[in-house]
Order: structure tokens, then C-alpha cells, then sequence
């Protein structure tokens, strides 16, 4: 585009293998000449599937988006364990095992599905002592993993053809799929690696919704974006919402807080839930993300925080 993109919104992407999301970003910031551009959750060089791209104003989501749920297919191949976890590494052990009985692989899903307690990868983005997994991995220093508690919501078996099989799981954020792939082959007593990943959805939004790298390329050299671009306000719609007037969305953004901002509809919050909530003009315009918690030592019930604030469209 020959001029500078000033709109906010999200882009919903189908990332091919092959790269890595923040080269996907660097490419979309240049082709735009956007301002900002970040993404709502990361994925691995080799993964494909749901990535969120997010334009100016959007990136203040991106703490908030990363954090809701996700859904992966994936597939596992048993006997054999790697380094990394996944296809891209090397072979650390071989499991001469014969084929799993389809059961077995079943009841080890059932029993991984809740909370669990999953080893990070070593190669991972994770800091041990104020340096990164990877780096560490890399020179051999020998680190021992921590844990991470995930919750698995599903987790089932789709097919299995020995010594592969394929699943598909919703988890709760920083799930790692290699590990829980290892987990698998490691209840199992063979050994796995995730040989494929791909994720079908983030938070609300699917591969239904996504345009391929080319597609959206096209559509910026068409100067279509606007037809596909996802306005701020149907982002983290798992939220509730407040409204405020168009008044109370103005002084908002001028710094002043939720409780003197003309909150419509309402009780000012009181007996509300502790959460995140997001606030909407009468236009539906994405106005401000707040937060209500309760004071640990009095239970008294705190005003709202303002944790992000989005400008006027």
C-alpha cells in the first residue's frame, strides 16, 4: 500500500510450515507500513494453522488474546523420542515397541484430560535463570525443565495407524503440544514426538476465518483490507461487557476511571464477578479492557482497574 495504514483490527491468518510467526509480522508491519504489528499467540516454525495478527491498536490485545483457550490436531508418532520434542530435531531414543492397543491410547487421553502438570520443552522460549531454554540447549548445558500446569479440556483420539496417531485437544493457554504429545508416549511406556500441529482455533476465532499469506496479500495490493480486517470491539467476546456513554467512552480515554464514567445500565458494579470486562460505547466501539478483583484482606469489593484504553475510531 502506497500510504502509511493508520486502522486498528485483527487479521486472522492460516500460517503456513515453514516460518515463524514473528517473520509473518515483520512482513505484514513492512507491507502496511503500519505503525504496529503484533500477534495474539505465537506458533512453532512448523506448525500451521490459526495465527492472530494484530494492527496498531489491536497489539494492546495481545496480552488478552493470548491467554483464552486454544484447539490443536496433531499427530504422534510412537516409538521414537527427539530432542525438541517434535519432526525438526534429532533422535534421542528408540523404542522397539509393538503397536498400542487403540484402548490403551484412549484411556491415557482420558487420564490427561483436566489439570496437568507438563515439563517444558528445552527447546522452548522459557527463561531458567534469566536465559532462555533454547540457548541453553543449544551450547548442551544440561537444565532441568520446569513443570507448567496446563488444563487439558479434551483431549481425543481421532485415528490411529501404527506408529502414528492423530488427536485433537482444547486447552487452556501455554499449553506446550510437544509436551503434552510426550506425555502421552511417556504414559504409554514407547516414547512420541509431534510430527504435525495445527491449530484449528484461538479463543473465537477459526480456520474458517483465515486468509492464506498470498490471499492476504493480495487483498492489501487490492486495497480490500477493510473487508476482512475484524474491528477491535469482536475481539475477547467471552468477556462481558459494560456500556458507557458516549460521554463516559470520552472521559475514559481522557484517564478517567470506569466508576465516574457514566456506566449505563447498571449498579456502578456492585456484586458484579471479579474478571475482565470489556467497555463498549453505544456504538459498540471497543472503549477501554477493565479489571474487578476483591481486596484479599477486607473482601471489601474494589473499583474497576482500567488495564487498556483504545482511541476513538
Amino acid at each position: 500500500m502506497a500510504a502509511r495504514f493508520t486502522g486498528d483490527g485483527l487479521l486472522i491468518l492460516d500460517k503456513p510450515a515453514g516460518c515463524t510467526s514473528h517473520e509473518l509480522v515483520r512482513r505484514l508491519k513492512k507491507v502496511l507500513g503500519a505503525a504496529k504489528v503484533g500477534h495474539g499467540g505465537t506458533l512453532d516454525p512448523f506448525a500451521t494453522g490459526v495465527l492472530i495478527l494484530l494492527v496498531n491498536q489491536a497489539t494492546k490485545l495481545a496480552l488478552y488474546l493470548a491467554g483464552e483457550d486454544k484447539s490443536y490436531r496433531f499427530t504422534l508418532v510412537f516409538g521414537v523420542e527427539t530432542d525438541t520434542l517434535d519432526c525438526t530435531g534429532k533422535v534421542v531414543a528408540r523404542y522397539p515397541a509393538p503397536p498400542l492397543p487403540e484402548e490403551m491410547v484412549r484411556e491415557t487421553c482420558s487420564a490427561l484430560t483436566g489439570d496437568v502438570d507438563l515439563a517444558v520443552p528445552c527447546y522452548s522460549a522459557v527463561r531458567v535463570g534469566g536465559e532462555r531454554l533454547y540457548r541453553l540447549a543449544r551450547r548442551g548445558v544440561p537444565v532441568e525443565p520446569p513443570t507448567r500446569r496446563a488444563t487439558i479440556k479434551s483431549l481425543v483420539l481421532l485415528e490411529l495407524r501404527w506408529p502414528e496417531a492423530t488427536f485433537e485437544t482444547t486447552c487452556s493457554k501455554g499449553t506446550y503440544i510437544r509436551s503434552l504429545g510426550a506425555e502421552i508416549g511417556h504414559r504409554v511406556s514407547c516414547g512420541a514426538h509431534v510430527s504435525q500441529l495445527r491449530r484449528l482455533r484461538s479463543g473465537a476465532f477459526t480456520l474458517d476465518q483465515a486468509l492464506t499469506p498470498s490471499e492476504l496479500a493480495t487483498t492489501v495490493a487490492e486495497r480490500h483490507l477493510d473487508r476482512v480486517m475484524i474491528p477491535l470491539s469482536l475481539a475477547l467476546t467471552s468477556c462481558p461487557d459494560l456500556r458507557v456513554s458516549h460521554l463516559g467512552a470520552k472521559r475514559l480515554r481522557q484517564g478517567v476511571s470506569l466508576g465516574r464514567a457514566e456506566l449505563l445500565g447498571g449498579n456502578g458494579g456492585r456484586g458484579w464477578p471479579e474478571g475482565l470486562y470489556r467497555v463498549l460505547d453505544p456504538d459498540d466501539h471497543l472503549v477501554a479492557l477493565v479489571a474487578r478483583s476483591t481486596r484479599e484482606r477486607t473482601g471489601e469489593e474494589s473499583t474497576f482497574e482500567t488495564l487498556r484504553v483504545f482511541g476513538a475510531p
